[in-house]
């Protein structure tokens, strides 16, 4: 079995990727998988200092003073071969510092020893299918070459980094851009649609925005059309925030996220953060790596959090999109709220997507110009306005959304007969509650969720994902405790026991490990 191959990509030149693919092959050799570090960044071969490899050295003869010749130096060679100055790496994988590691040149940046020429990622490739470990953690630098971005989007796992530069975060939609393309020429079928879209992306610029692309092929190519939107939906872009200083920094990756899917129409997977942190320098002057010189430090944290992330199910926390049942770019849409949103969330959702879309946001930088960004904003506010006012919220939603809550909750509580309800369950003061038991006291009193909705002002996803016990589709345990005991209310339960119970077991899953790879 060839290893599975770990991919990370950065938008520009200094975001860390050799740091990120060192210190991410060391936490894998640590949990016991053999790991094969490649370094494939063609613009210079570094991570063997990121792992505490030394370059090779040719050796040093001092040269001894000529006698008969004034101010001239014999040098004596005599120790000297062309294997002994040829200082290009080998082909093989070496061992790295702990047990499980091994570096491997991928031959990019400059020849193999006995070779006249550089290899290609294609040549790469190969060779990896050959190599016996369980991972191959491939550093590509930030070369955002054709070649590279198929590479990338072909791996098992995919990782791109940014930084919280304008330049870098510019760069990462450049990649968002590049992929799309990359992954939309492979799913096309024939040659005439490859053919077309060819000529549609060489007319647009080769990596126009996904969004502006689909539609103008839309109208020309309905097929073609259809193929770039299911392409858009099913793009898989993770993607990290490394050197986070600021709070602004550390909101940069959810901000992108948003803006992303608002411009491009394709949902991105934020993994997380890495903190700025001294630790780091100091680990790369002492030429230790981060992980096994300063496991404690903030940085290294940061790193494995992501690692369990990046390994994760796709029904993890940020491994998903948003799960919104709003029509697209309705007024619920723009702001990102429920159909029973509450005032005070449509309050905080305004102010979220205010600074998302601000113009001295380094979202914005690359992504909006400003006639654009005048214009995301003036749909913010028309939708805030409407939502906050009760006179036009409601002709709205009914307009919008099939029919309203409450005839819908009506029609529900009059299809069931009193007769015909279930038992209600046995509930002591010593009970436990969980989702099961919820449902089954709402369904023995013949209650609707959509009731409860009306009554709790609680989105129907976040009651369904309650009763599911699906707590990572749930938010911060202060809120999800405001749930349930209203939830409790309505079904005149005890509060204060159904949600101290329901909390205890919300908090044991979330506090659990994250699956690892």
């Amino acid at each position: 079995m060839p290893p599975t191959t770990i991919a990370i990509l950065g938008a520009k030149g200094g975001v860390g990727t050799s740091l990120f693919s060192a210190n991410l092959a060391i936490y894998l050799a640590t949990i016991g998988k053999r790991v094969l570090a490649v370094d494939g960044d063609p613009s210079g071969a570094d991570l063997h200092a990121m792992l505490g490899i030394g370059p090779r050295v040719a050796p040093y003869a001092a040269p001894a003073p000529a006698f008969g010749a004034e101010g001239a130096f014999a040098s004596d060679a005599t120790g000297l071969d062309h294997a002994s100055v040829n200082m290009l790496p080998l082909r093989d994988p070496v061992d790295g510092p702990i047990p499980n590691l091994q570096l491997m040149d991928g031959g990019l940046s400059e020849p193999h020893r006995g070779s006249a020429r550089r290899s290609s990622l294609r040549e790469l490739q190969s060779r990896l299918a050959k190599q016996d470990a369980d991972f191959a953690v491939v550093d590509l630098g930030s070369a955002a070459t054709d070649a590279a971005i198929r590479f990338w989007c072909g791996a098992t796992h995919r990782l791109a980094i940014t930084m919280p530069e304008p330049n870098a975060v510019s760069g990462l939609y450049r990649l968002v851009r590049k992929a799309f393309a990359a992954v939309a020429l492979e799913q096309m079928s024939d040659e005439r649609q490859q053919s077309t879209l060819h000529a549609a992306f060489a007319k647009a610029g080769q990596t126009p925005a996904p969004s502006d692309i689909a539609a103008l092929v839309q109208h020309e190519w309905p097929e073609i059309g259809r193929a770039l939107h299911d392409c858009m939906s099913g793009l898989d872009f993770p993607f990290i925030v490394n050197q986070a200083r600021l709070r602004a920094d550390l909101e940069l990756g959810d901000q992108i996220t948003v803006a992303v899917r608002r411009r491009y129409g394709v949902a991105l997977k934020y993994l997380g953060y890495v903190e700025h942190d001294d630790a780091v320098r100091t680990c790369s002057r002492k030429r230790r790596p981060l992980l096994l010189e300063s496991p404690g430090s903030r940085a290294s944290r940061n790193i494995e959090k992501i690692a369990r992330r990046l390994f994760a199910s796709p029904d993890g926390r940020r491994d998903r999109a948003p799960w919104r049942e709003v029509p697209p770019s309705s007024h619920h849409d723009v702001l990102e709220v429920e159909r029973g949103a509450t005032d005070e969330e449509i309050r905080r959702a305004y102010k979220r997507m205010c600074a998302v879309f601000d113009s001295e946001n380094l979202v914005s930088f690359g992504l909006f110009d400003d006639e654009g960004l005048e214009v995301a904003r003036a749909r913010i506010d028309e939708a805030y306005d409407v939502l906050l006012d009760p006179a036009r919220r409601r002709p709205y939603e009914i307009s919008v959304f099939p029919e309203a809550p409450e005839t819908k909750a009506k029609a529900e509580q009059e299809q069931v007969p009193a007769a015909e309800l279930p038992p209600a369950p046995s509930i002591t003061p010593d009970t436990e509650f969980g989702g099961a038991l919820l449902r089954a006291v709402r369904q023995s009193q013949g209650t609707s969720l959509d009731q409860i909705s009306e009554r709790t002002k609680v989105g129907l996803n976040y009651l369904r994902c309650i009763e599911e016990d699906e707590f990572e589709k749930l938010p911060a345990a202060v809120y999800v405790r405001g749930f349930v005991t209203e939830i409790a209310k309505c079904l005149r339960l005890d509060p204060e026991q159904v949600s101290q119970s329901y909390l205890r077991r919300y908090k044991a899953r979330m506090e659990e490990p994250g699956e690892s790879a």
